[in-house]
């Protein structure tokens, strides 16, 4: 029996993209961190410590770095100088941790070519997930977790006894348990005191730790933050000796952030060489959130063999924290997240040929060009050197996360989804182009050359690849750094698709002791190619026929005459002799978790056949299996290849769940043989209930503007939601539109009059504990008509090619001509500013509102959508206070991503723990898609004391409960009343709207009417503030007033009228600087866009705009406009095609695809036609006869165009050719004779 549950909050449109996140339970993670050591003792080797345990077990075995001087951009970085790097921070957020996620947005850190090891700061001492120990080992990365035992006494908080019940275990079954797991050691944030008989005791064990585990594991290395000492007090910063020298016998240290003087790094160095130690396994700590040490650090430390820790911070590292200073986007941030490490790691260019000068620059936001990189001090390391006899290189450049999943270039599914353990082997360097092989210098960098990035766009397998784009006349990519026997009939594929422009490019290859000289000739493109958007482009080499077999140094791309190319890679593979084929894998278990309108989340947990004695490590390479492919099936329908994964278990997310079949599903998995190239047969689950199913009560409506006696609808956004009634209302009260016992209503012919109309929803809510209940829920101004002079949202009325509204034949050159019409969508009203996720707002002290001061502000706002997460609504605070002032000033308010309000707070105090504020407007909900008006009063009473009301749209809202941060989680339902302790605005700070921080997105959104009113505003002041204002008569109390009707000024800044005359606002940033949220303000330029439709104003203009969209068609558009237009298009090659048109203006668009124009390129082809060869669907396959001989190639599309299948062939005249279709549906057939096309036809696979 289904329990029906409730999801909080009310959206007016679809806001957020359809992606689940991992919760907490999906996974048992154990008893770890303090109960580490008593899970130690207890456990026994082939035990389980949680029913989960296949996902805290890596796979992968480690593998060993090498070195080759010759293939370093550095060749001054030798062994006795090649710092290493310790990553110890957090991955991704902290509650998943790691683990598979159904969300694209998620961290997949990838350069680990510059680290040596990651301790991730958030897993618990004793537990990693096993997919992120995965990817690290595969690059010869050490992985371990933390012991967070916090700074002081040691006595009462557990940590003692904690640490020896892990000495009471033995170092024996420490290093069988770290093994098994895949950790690769322990660490310690080691600032404690009063611990001299335990950490003696730490001191003998880590000893014998390492004594047994490098023998097993040469990576393996324990961390130990060089706070406590070794007698068990606490001595930061004295350096490398006699106080710690014991315990650097047994673990690395890791110096706290004031080592930046040449004395303590000399005498270090010093004690080590003289005491056996490698320097270079002392880390020099960085603290990024701080940007500590703060000067005479990165110049100094690399005169000296010390290597580089990263710390920074408790929860999110920095790359990934801030990674939305470039917008809300989930592609955006992942863009940003790519640039602050590359910048990072590689250098300001993103090019270790030419990195910027060592300056003591603690920097790391995206755009952070001037820093020197790692790669100044270290070697990109390279993994790649194994024997492929037992092991093939393959890659297919994929990051592990994606907006859908891809399977051979065959899009699987289009759901979000992360697996950072199913991160391919990526390029050694981020992005080594030069003008020469093996070019060092900044001289070698082609001034405006190509570029390269990861994209999302793509994939052969996974969500993701490598770009490379731009022109050039000769360039080298320097992709891998290898160390590989070839022999001869090994086979070297390298696949790509061609986007867009052109290139003769060669793959390169050179050898051992011959660096800079390629191999020989290895053409994958021709500049005369064809560029297809849709064609996976795959060359194949044989060793001994094409290449020389050799040792293999380096493998790179050059690029010749390169004009505007847009390359995809997708495959680079070397592959000895056809892999052996895995055994069926044996489930353990499989588990439905969550159920909603994205679909249902599941686990599945297997084992792989094996001999392996109990507690040894199996790793996949041990059972043939590279990783495994996990299915879903609803029952009654065709499975789904929802993923990959390296572990021996999976977490799947929305898994897509059809109305009309039952809720009912399976898993699967399959093993993948070490060359990708085949499957084991699929072990499946039995049919399970999907679950629980959680309900969605959001609405939406699907337009944003509309106008008099327009029809419109309105909807639940959850399909399987219950029936409702449904009512529009006027301003007085009268009725409208009723509809009863429905999921959806269409009102055929709206509102005459423009205004706002309230929407009221009356059925089932379910609250958070399963109950059933009828609620009545208004929406005020839901509904927004506006007048016809003002603009229109466009809408396309016909589309038309050849004067006909839907398949036409034309031949190959011939011009199609288009047409279309359209209703009346232009017209002028008021102007208003994107926001585009930047602030606008002034400065506190050029309003007067500086110290204890009551006042108010008011605006209208439309928001586009909600990011996920949270989006900042006004806040008020100065980024060049310290943190974390910077981020939480003296109001910060936000909006959820489901429309309702969360956080309402004002500071209390100047100190950081300040006893803050708290409001909780519960009630309150922002329509997302419609003009909304906000309005903020704030009031201090003659002793100082505050309160604050909060109004959207002309109601006030409702203050459910209040609470000051002292009290904890504890919230009060009564009146706050007049709250002292409250801070003031302080000099420096700037009220905004909008715009990026902590934890927060900008608004992607439209401001107008922007107001500060110099009193507590009433409710008569707000309805005041909603309507028309006159700039030469304000109301009383209204001091500070922009309309944006005019321009801003030189300065980029628009002044305001009213009392507080002259006062200047407008869009501003902040450009990164030092310390951790720190920013130098700068006012930036205007957008212009629609404004509010409900006030006066005629400054700008609605204009439509026509857009046409083929592929390999050439469009040449005419006229267009609201009303109609015309275009034509041409198609050089046969097939089938699609045209799409979007009308465009400010107020948003319309989109129309005419489909199919059929092109018979038959035409011209030498002795072959139509009559000659015949193609038809038997049994779920394609079958072409041909009646002459001849090379042919055979390819199979979807009607998107998406490739499925395809084979080359030589047939003699009479043969026939078989062909397997897919799933069932329309196909294209091509037929290509000599690189052109003979034949295309449509199939119907039945």
């Amino acid at each position: 029996m289904k329990r029906l549950l409730f999801i909080g909050g009310l959206s007016l449109l679809a806001a957020t993209a359809g992606a689940q996140s991992y919760q907490e339970g999906y996974v048992e993670w154990g008893s770890f961190g303090q109960q580490f050591g008593t899970t130690l003792k207890n456990w026994e080797p082939g035990q389980q410590i949680t029913e989960d345990d296949n996902f805290f077990i890596s796979r992968v075995k480690p593998k060993t770095r090498f070195r080759n001087a010759a293939t370093q951009v550095r060749t001054n970085i030798d062994e006795s100088n090649d710092k290493k790097l310790l990553m110890w921070v957090p991955i991704d957020d902290a509650e998943e941790n790691s683990l598979p996620n159904g969300v694209y947005d998620s961290e997949v850190f990838n350069m680990w070519q510059y680290i040596s090891h990651y301790g991730n700061w958030t897993a618990p001492q004793g537990r990693v997930p096993g997919n992120f120990a995965d990817v690290a080992h595969k690059n010869g990365v050490a992985v371990s977790s933390v012991a967070g035992i916090p700074y002081g006494g040691l006595y009462g908080n557990g940590w003692q006894e904690a640490m020896q019940a892990v000495v009471d275990a033995g170092a024996e079954k420490g290093a069988k348990f770290l093994h098994y797991y895949g950790l690769d050691g322990l660490g310690y944030n080691s600032e404690f005191s009063g611990g001299a008989y335990i950490v003696k005791q730490l001191i003998t064990y880590h000893q014998e730790l390492l004594e047994k585990s490098l023998p097993l594991n040469p990576l393996f290395e324990n961390l130990w933050y060089d706070g406590t000492n070794d007698n068990g007090y606490i001595s930061f910063d004295q350096g490398l000796g006699d106080h710690n020298n014991d315990i650097a016998k047994g673990a690395s240290l890791f110096f706290n952030y004031n080592w930046n003087n040449s004395m303590l790094l000399q005498s270090s160095v010093n004690y080590a060489n003289n005491n056996g130690y490698n320097p270079l396994n002392i880390y020099a700590g960085v603290n990024m959130q701080g940007a500590e040490p703060g000067s005479n650090s990165w110049p100094l430390l690399r005169n000296y063999p010390i290597s580089i820790g990263l710390w920074g911070a408790h929860t999110r590292n920095m790359f990934w924290e801030s990674r939305g200073e470039k917008g809300s986007a989930p592609e955006v941030k992942q863009r940003t997240y790519q640039l602050r490490t590359e910048r990072w790691f590689t250098g300001g260019t993103r090019n270790p040929a030419n990195c910027p000068e060592v300056t003591s620059s603690m920097k790391y936001h995206a755009d952070n060009f001037t820093f020197h990189g790692m790669s100044s001090f270290m070697t990109a390391k390279s993994t790649l050197s194994w024997d492929l006899e037992t092991e093939p290189f393959v890659t297919y450049f994929n990051l592990g996360n994606g907006k859908f999943f891809n399977w051979n270039g065959v899009r699987q599914h289009n759901g979000e989804w992360y697996n950072i353990g199913v991160q391919d082997y990526l390029p050694t360097w981020r992005w080594w182009f030069t003008t020469k092989l093996l070019g060092h210098d900044a001289a070698d960098v082609a001034a405006n050359g190509l570029d390269a990035e990861f994209t999302w766009d793509d994939a052969w397998v996974g969500g993701s690849t490598v770009r490379v784009f731009g022109s050039t006349e000769g360039e080298y990519l320097h992709l891998f750094k290898t160390q590989y026997d070839i022999a001869d009939g090994d086979v070297i594929t390298f696949r790509y698709k061609l986007a867009a422009g052109s290139a003769d490019i060669d793959l390169v290859l050179t050898a051992v002791g011959s660096e800079s000289e390629s191999l020989g000739n290895l053409k994958v493109c021709a500049a005369d190619q064809d560029a297809d958007e849709d064609v996976w482009v795959e060359r194949t080499f044989t060793v001994g026929k094409d290449i020389k077999a050799e040792e293999i140094a380096l493998v790179a791309l050059h690029f010749n005459n390169a004009k505007e190319m847009n390359l995809y890679l997708g495959e680079f593979s070397i592959v000895r002799n056809a892999a052996a084929a895995p055994a069926k894998p044996v489930i353990a278990s499989a588990k439905t978790l969550a159920f909603s309108k994205y679909g249902v989340d599941a686990k599945i947990i297997f084992n792989m056949p094996n001999d392996k004695a109990a507690g040894e490590p199996c790793y996949n390479i041990d059972v043939n299996t590279a990783l495994f492919k996990i299915y879903a099936q609803q029952e009654g329908c065709e499975p789904v290849l929802m993923g990959l994964t390296t572990s021996w278990a999976g977490l799947v997310y929305n898994i897509p769940m059809s109305l009309e079949n039952a809720d009912k599903v399976r898993l699967g998995v399959a093993a993948v043989s070490l060359d990708m190239k085949s499957d084991s047969e699929i072990a499946w689950s039995e049919y399970l209930d999907a679950g629980t199913y959680v309900y969605d009560d959001e609405i939406q409506i699907n337009k944003n503007t509309i106008k008099p006696l327009e029809d419109f609808e309105i909807s639940f956004v959850d399909p399987r939601h219950e029936d409702a009634d449904w009512t529009i209302t006027d301003s007085n009260g009268n009725v409208l539109y009723t509809a009863t016992g429905a999921k959806k209503i269409t009102v055929a012919e709206g509102p005459a009059s423009t205004g706002n109309y309230t929407l009221t929803v009356t059925g089932p809510v379910y609250d958070a504990d399963g109950n059933r209940t009828s609620v009545e829920r208004k929406f005020a101004n839901y509904i927004q008509i506006t007048g016809k002079g003002v603009g229109a949202l466009p809408k396309i009325l016909t589309l038309t090619a050849n004067g006909k509204e839907a398949d036409i034949t034309v031949n190959a050159g011939d011009a199609v001509a288009l047409a279309y019409t359209g209703r009346e969508a232009n017209g002028a009203g008021s102007q208003g500013l994107n926001l585009n996720e930047e602030r606008f707002g002034a400065k506190c002290a050029d309003l007067g509102l500086v110290g204890v001061k009551t006042f108010s502000t008011a605006f209208w706002l439309k928001i586009n959508k909600l990011a996920a997460g949270e989006t900042q609504l006004l806040a008020v605070a100065n980024k060049v206070d310290t943190w974390p002032k910077t981020d939480w000033g003296w109001i910060w308010t936000n909006i959820k991503d489901d429309g309702t309000m969360g956080s309402f707070t004002f500071r209390g105090t100047d100190a950081t723990n300040n006893n803050e504020l708290r409001y909780k407007f519960e009630n309150a909900t922002v329509p997302v898609g419609s003009w909304v008006h906000f309005a903020f009063a704030f009031e201090y009473d003659a002793s100082g004391a505050f309160r604050a009301d909060f109004y959207i749209n002309g109601v006030k809202q409702e203050l459910t409960r209040w609470n000051r941060s002292t009290n904890g989680e504890t919230y009060f339902e009564t009146d706050p009343g007049y709250q002292r302790n409250v801070y003031n605005i302080t000099n420096g700070q700037v009220i905004s709207v909008g715009g990026a921080a902590h934890g927060r997105n900008g608004i992607d959104g439209v401001i107008d009417n922007f107001q500060i009113w110099d009193k507590m505003m009433t409710a008569e002041d707000v309805a005041v503030s909603m309507g028309d204002i006159d700039p030469n008569s304000l109301p009383a109390g209204l001091a500070a007033y922009w309309d944006f009707e005019n321009e801003a000024g030189a300065d980029l800044t628009f002044k305001s009228v009213g009392p507080k005359a002259n006062v200047a606002a407008g869009m501003h940033n902040y450009a990164a600087t030092g310390s951790e949220g720190q920013g130098a303000f700068s006012w930036i330029e205007a957008v212009y866009t629609s404004g509010c439709p409900f006030i006066s104003g005629t400054a700008f203009p609605v204009v439509t705009v026509p857009t046409w969209k083929t592929k390999k068609g050439v469009v040449e558009a005419g006229e267009g406009s609201d009303v109609a237009g015309t275009a034509t298009v041409k198609y050089e090659n046969g097939g089938e095609y699609a045209v799409t048109l979007t009308l465009t203006n400010s107020l948003g668009s319309d989109q129309r695809t005419f489909q199919v124009i059929k092109v018979d390129a038959a035409e011209g082809i030498e002795d072959v036609t139509a009559a000659e060869m015949k193609a038809y669907a038997v049994d779920g396959a394609a079958i072409v006869e041909f009646a002459q001989e001849g090379d042919y190639t055979v390819g199979v599309y979807t009607a998107a165009g998406q490739k499925v299948a395809g084979k080359a062939v030589t047939i003699a005249a009479g043969e026939t050719v078989q062909v397997a279709l897919g799933a069932k549906g329309t196909y294209v057939l091509v037929v290509e004779k000599d690189g052109k096309v003979v034949r295309s036809v449509k199939l119907l696979n039945k």
